[in-house]
């Protein structure tokens, strides 16, 4: 994606770890949502590939569930179209997206080599009831990657709604992807698409 910092980043997470800031310094609720779902996808990494794709699926997909708003976030990744699908459509989208999300957990996380992930904090947004969660993914040379979590609260829970990586927003790439697709080829072609990448998710290479 975008261009990874280095040995800078390293060095902060490195000393932020030795004086004691790592996840329980920054122990609040929408943090300890999203540590839930990084220590799950430690597991399906260091277990990767004797899970196999169908293993790290079922491993990760009630992680998956409980700590992400999927009705929300399918809602807002089609935008001013979910108002025009009728209440087939919108299940059927639903659904394909809900297999879609967990297929990317465990079609891209297969691997292990000394990642680890470090969260850095844990702010409040003046936007609705929202949170806003930071970590590092510090990967096996070095080179760190940085996720940004959006957390709103449901029914009393925290969870996620948006996540970005080194400053990309995948809801924002979603929502202008889908929206083309809905605007030139309609609904059936969107959904045909999105199986497409839960095959492509499925292919162990």
């Amino acid at each position: 994606m975008i261009a990874i910092s280095k040995k800078p980043l390293v060095g902060a997470v490195a000393f932020l770890m030795a004086w004691g800031y790592g996840v329980h310094a920054f122990a609040g609720e929408a943090t300890r949502v999203v540590t839930e779902l990084q220590d799950s996808i430690m597991t399906i990494m260091k277990e990767g590939r004797e899970l196999g794709y169908t293993g790290r699926y079922q491993t990760i997909s009630p992680t998956v569930e409980k700590t992400h708003d999927l009705d929300t976030i399918a809602r807002l990744v089609v935008g001013r179209h979910w108002k025009g699908l009728d209440a087939s459509q919108k299940s059927t989208f639903v659904e394909t997206f809900r297999n879609l999300s967990i297929s990317m957990y465990a079609g891209r996380f297969k691997d292990y080599g000394g990642e680890q992930f470090n969260i850095l904090s844990e702010t409040s947004l003046k936007r609705g009831n929202r949170k806003l969660v930071t970590s590092h993914f510090v990967k096996s040379d070095g080179k760190t990657m940085t996720f940004t979590y959006v957390l709103h609260r449901i029914h009393d829970q925290w969870k996620i709604i948006s996540v970005s990586v080194n400053g990309v927003s995948d809801l924002a790439v979603k929502r202008a992807e889908y929206g083309g697709i809905l605007r030139k080829d309609g609904f059936p072609t969107l959904i045909e698409r999105l199986k497409t990448q839960i095959q492509e998710n499925s292919q162990e290479l």
